[in-house]
């Protein structure tokens, strides 16, 4: 029966899941790795037995989405942030400069 591969699937959501909540991006291409190879593993159809197992997982997968979405929102601001620095920094240069030359 393949339900522990079941159980190893949500397990290894959830460890990607800790894995972006704490930034450890590292880890990432493991678990990749390791739930690819438990899919490629398993029938075309999940038993019945495999549903909480199978929900965990699905949960989690939007969890991690809910994180990196979050993650995405940040970086972006952090993002705008500079641009306007630049563009600032910019425009006091030019200030400068034409002020050098008056």
């Amino acid at each position: 029966m393949s339900l522990p591969l079941y159980e190893r699937l949500a397990e290894l959501a959830e460890a990607e899941l800790a894995a972006c909540t704490e930034e450890r991006p590292e880890e990432l291409e493991g678990l990749y790795a390791e739930a690819a190879e438990i899919r490629a593993a398993l029938p075309g159809s999940p038993p019945v037995e495999a549903e909480p197992a199978l929900r965990r997982a699905a949960l989690t997968q939007q969890r991690i989405g809910e994180v990196l979405g979050v993650r995405l929102a940040e970086r972006d601001g952090d993002l705008d942030r500079l641009r306007r620095g630049r563009d600032a920094a910019r425009a006091y240069a030019g200030t400068a400069a034409a002020n050098a030359r008056a």
